[in-house]
């Protein structure tokens, strides 16, 4: 366990091109016209959470908002927000986050004696 831990890796969006985006955007998706069911949102491997009023939000490329437009969804923008990388100083470090989580857990028996 004092190894690095090895996060999956998800690969960043491209486009139909193959490139990387320069802009993404917070949308929600509806039912559209064909009055699909939201839940089918989850087998578009989009980047994708439920909000608090049902709707689902998704943070989503260009070619990703035409996908889902092609499936029968209706796609509403709210903010486009630039790729960039994230800022160094918002990434726990293993170490860090190991440290909290042993301070939530002290005090609680453990199975297997770890």
């Amino acid at each position: 366990m004092n190894e690095p831990s090895e996060r999956a890796q998800r690969h960043p969006p491209r486009d139909a091109e193959g490139e990387n985006p320069t802009v993404r955007f917070d949308a929600t998706v509806h039912p559209g016209a064909m009055n699909l069911d939201l839940h089918g949102v989850a087998d578009l491997d989009l980047d994708w959470i439920p909000d608090a009023e049902g709707r689902v939000r998704v943070l989503v490329i260009p070619d990703e908002c035409r996908r889902l437009l092609e499936s029968g969804y209706e796609v509403h923008l709210h903010a486009s927000i630039p790729v960039r990388p994230l800022p160094v100083e918002l990434v726990e470090q293993d170490d860090s986050v190991r440290a909290w989580l042993e301070e939530r857990v002290q005090g609680i028996e453990r199975l297997g004696g770890a």
